[in-house]
């Protein structure tokens, strides 16, 4: 069956076609429309009023021509069928539907719930029962199965040992080259074996050989190697060859200690670390006795060349606490300046250091001073009379007797003059 032409073909209107044939003509092309059009909800819109025609303008002609009109009236127009309704897809018409509720989906049961299940019945019972147990089996078998695949697949396997093999590779290269680039190794191995092969090839150079094939020679092992030396050696002076052997002796020496560090790169860069170790650890400590000596020294010129007062020490058996006091001065500063890390306790110590002999100067200051008024002091009371029975210079001199507290200088007096008769 041919599907139904959604646009009509242009209907054809002849200039001379009377009113009812237009008519006709359009009432089909909308009879049409309503056919093939979808069905709209709602009430239909009612069909528009079709207007007559308007005939066009003819020429006048030359006799006027009456024309009669028709003998019956055109019978009254049906009114158009309803169009049926188009029914639209399911997708469409599920997705229209508004306001119908959604049952949510009933929630699945445990297997395994966490309280114990009421059961009815006994059947109940022995089904849930069965269930478990064929559950808890088939986890098992699946448990059993994945413990016994591997861990990964051959192709994983092969490129991680692949991997592996390469990282060791890696590292013994990385532990040569640490080995071979070591300060030490290069003091004591290399640079002695380089020079002991540069003078066996000068040596034969000097005589006239060729130093390549003396390569070339050395290249060789065991009786090989030296059958190829008395061969290029031939022509060599004894003396020279001589010369050539020796060196050739340290040469071999030196390689083959540089072949049996490589051999064993790790354990070689562990033993070059730790004598590393071993070696700062003499130069800190040589550094602390030097450290120790510099702040004997400072301590010594301190207190025998400039005289300084706190670090001074006394001979007088009561002075004890005095000379404890130096020690102590001492002792703090030789933990300061060997065994303090604290960087602020250093820093406070640098900006008191200077403060020290400031302090130093006022003091001196203050005693130079203080001396010179006691000067004073001696020289005018020297001058006042003092108490005696003839008049003259008497017993007690008034130094001796400033020096005293009052009333030790009032009941000497009393006594005395009591003794007198006075």
């Amino acid at each position: 069956m041919a599907e139904p032409t959604l646009v009509p073909p242009t209907p054809t209107i002849n200039q001379g076609d009377s009113p009812e044939v237009v008519a006709e003509t359009l009432k089909n092309v909308q009879s049409i429309f309503d056919k093939v059009a979808p069905a709209i909800k709602g009430e239909p819109t009612p069909p528009a009023p079709v207007a007559p025609p308007v005939e066009p303008a003819k020429p006048p002609p030359e006799a006027p021509v009456v024309q009669e009109p028709p003998s019956q009236a055109p019978p009254p127009e049906a009114p158009p069928a309803a169009p049926e309704p188009q029914k639209l897809p399911s997708f469409i018409e599920e997705a229209l539907r508004v306001g119908e509720p959604v049952s949510a989906p009933a929630p699945a049961e445990e297997m395994f719930p966490e309280a114990p299940p009421e059961f009815r019945t006994p059947e109940e019972r022995t089904q849930r029962y069965k269930a478990w147990r064929e559950e808890f089996n088939r986890m098992k078998a699946e448990n059993k199965e994945l413990r016994a695949r591997p861990a990964m697949d051959e192709s994983t396997s092969q490129r991680l040992m692949m991997l592996e093999t390469q990282n060791k590779e890696m590292s013994a290269a990385l532990d040569r080259a640490g080995v071979e680039g070591h300060q030490e190794f290069q003091n004591q191995i290399l640079r002695p074996m380089h020079g002991a092969w540069n003078e066996a090839c000068r040596i034969y150079r000097d005589v006239g050989g060729d130093p390549n094939q003396l390569a070339r020679a050395m290249t060789l092992s065991g009786g090989a190697q030296f059958q190829a030396l008395d061969e290029i050696f031939q022509d060599v002076p004894e003396s020279a060859k001589a010369e050539i052997n020796n060196a050739l002796t340290a040469f071999r020496r030196f390689d083959e200690q540089r072949r049996g560090a490589l051999q064993n790169a790790p354990r070689a860069a562990q033993e070059l670390h730790k004598r590393d170790v071993q070696r700062q650890i003499a130069i800190i400590n040589q550094q602390k006795e030097e450290m120790k000596g510099l702040l004997s020294d400072a301590v010594r010129t301190l207190r025998d060349e400039g005289k300084v007062e706190v670090l001074m020490k006394s001979t007088d058996p009561e002075a004890k606490w005095w000379n404890d006091q130096a020690d102590n001065l001492e002792a703090a500063a030789r933990q300061l300046y060997l065994e303090n890390t604290d960087m602020r306790k250093m820093a406070m110590a640098c900006v008191l250091a200077p403060m020290a002999d400031t302090y130093r100067k006022l003091w001196m200051q203050e005693r130079l001073q203080r001396l010179d008024n006691e000067k004073i002091v001696k020289e005018k009371f020297a001058s006042e009379p003092s108490m005696s029975e003839s008049g003259g210079p008497g017993q007690i001199s008034p130094q001796t007797d400033l020096s005293k507290p009052f009333s030790q200088v009032f009941l000497e007096t009393f006594h005395r003059m009591r003794e007198q008769g006075r």
